[in-house]
């Protein structure tokens, strides 16, 4: 039976690689971004039907290889041949809680999926130690992007990089950092790279100079994405280390155990040395004169999570309340002030809202909104006005789209069926 699985896998991905192809070489661009999403979509539906088998998932993600390599090389030639007007330094990589045109706007070309697709083809490619493979579209990913997520890329790079140069050393004496001449692949026999086992693993077709792409990742990005980056790196190991105690949460212990064969996990000891370092990313954005609220109020939202798991309910509801006042457009008392936004915004109390907070924006204020009602000492009077607050924000993300209703009356009505689409058209 797995045998027969894996001979018709082996026929699906062939058909999508030449598609993929084709679509590539014509410059189709909108149909090879459909193959690629048609890709991904078997890919994850095929892993969640199979997950109780490692060995099928396992093929599944190893026969794959080869098939999301061209889908990367193709999406990559399509960022650089129509990705010229974006400024892409403006571009936010990890914080912004807005709408922004290229990563929620598909009209063009969908960058959030681009993204997706690519990060899954290095690590798959980086798990099967196509290394040689993987630092290139990486690399031509970070040169169509202008090193917009150099800071992701940078480290897996500079790994993949080291590991052949390794390889390359074991078979000669001496590695350069210049690569092999593309014409070698056209021509491999005048060249001669593949005259034998230890020729050819010594000879790399990718520059080695781990130094250069650091330097790369220290030039691009903002010091303060790196930092919360790093933190909630730490997280996930503080989370795979404690699953067990986690229990007010499924959805972190669902994510604990996920991360669990990925991550060194962190003790229980090591909480407040995590907790200062979230501390140090919201400092940081004080010090600096609010430069990047977006990324503070994700930054406080966390630390106020790992508050209450100390069980320190006082800093935990501090750290929300502030977050909930910078989300809000730094309002003193957002709770006492929340049913004033039709007039601080100077026009429809929900188009408003969402200019304000931003799409991703709202959703985190709902969030923080509910954890002081739910997790916090707060009288009866805070919680209603919590709760209030957060059903008002939440219509302003359905009314948003055509789908939902508009008016006070038939949103309190109205029946939320499972699996609506909040606004269609966004992933």
């Amino acid at each position: 039976k797995e045998t027969g699985i894996i001979q018709e896998l082996r026929q699906m991905l062939l058909s999508f690689q030449r598609s993929l192809v084709l679509a590539h070489r014509g410059h189709h661009w909108v149909l090879l971004q459909n193959a690629a999403r048609a890709l991904w979509n078997a890919i994850t539906s095929l892993i969640k039907e199979l997950d109780s088998n490692d060995y099928l998932v396992g093929a599944v993600y190893g026969l794959s290889c080869h098939c999301l390599y061209h889908a990367s090389v193709g999406l990559c030639d399509l960022l650089s041949s129509c990705g010229d007007t974006i400024h892409w330094e403006k571009l936010p990589a990890l914080s912004s809680l807005n709408f922004t045109t290229y990563l929620d706007d598909c009209n063009t070309f969908d960058l959030h999926f681009i993204r997706r697709l690519l990060f899954l083809s290095v690590e798959v490619l980086y798990v099967h130690q196509h290394w040689e493979k993987m630092v290139t579209i990486a690399t031509a990913f970070n040169n169509a992007t202008g090193h917009c997520w150099s800071q992701y890329l940078a480290p897996v790079i500079a790994s993949a990089q080291e590991m052949l140069a390794t390889r390359a050393n074991l078979h000669r004496e001496k590695v350069t950092t210049e690569a092999l001449d593309p014409a070698a692949h056209l021509d491999p026999q005048s060249y001669n790279i593949y005259g034998g086992v230890s020729l050819s693993l010594s000879k790399v077709s990718v520059p080695l100079d781990v130094k250069a792409t650091w330097d790369q990742r220290k030039e691009h990005g903002s010091h303060h994405e790196r930092a919360l980056d790093k933190c909630r790196t730490l997280y996930l190991r503080y989370l795979a280390g404690n699953c067990a105690s986690i229990q007010q949460s499924p959805d972190l212990c669902q994510l604990a155990v996920d991360c669990t064969p990925k991550l060194l996990p962190l003790p229980s000891s090591e909480l407040p040395h995590l907790i200062t370092a979230y501390r140090g990313v919201v400092e940081d954005h004080s010090r600096d004169g609010g430069c990047d609220t977006e990324l503070a109020v994700q930054a406080l939202h966390e630390l106020g999570d790992l508050y209450h798991h100390q069980g320190n309910i006082r800093l935990a509801a501090q750290q929300w309340r502030e977050g909930l006042r910078l989300v809000l457009g730094g309002l003193k008392e957002p709770l006492k002030q929340w049913r004033d936004f039709p007039l601080l915004c100077g026009k429809d109390g929900r188009h408003g809202l969402l200019e304000l907070c931003g799409i991703y924006g709202c959703v985190v204020a709902i969030v923080l909104s509910t954890k002081l009602a739910r997790y916090t000492q707060c009288d009866t009077q805070e919680q209603v006005e919590c709760y209030l607050m957060a059903a008002v924000l939440a219509k302003a993300l359905f009314s948003a789209s055509l789908p939902h209703p508009l008016s006070d009356l038939h949103y309190a009505s109205w029946d939320f069926q499972q699996g609506v689409c909040l606004i269609p058209g966004m992933d």
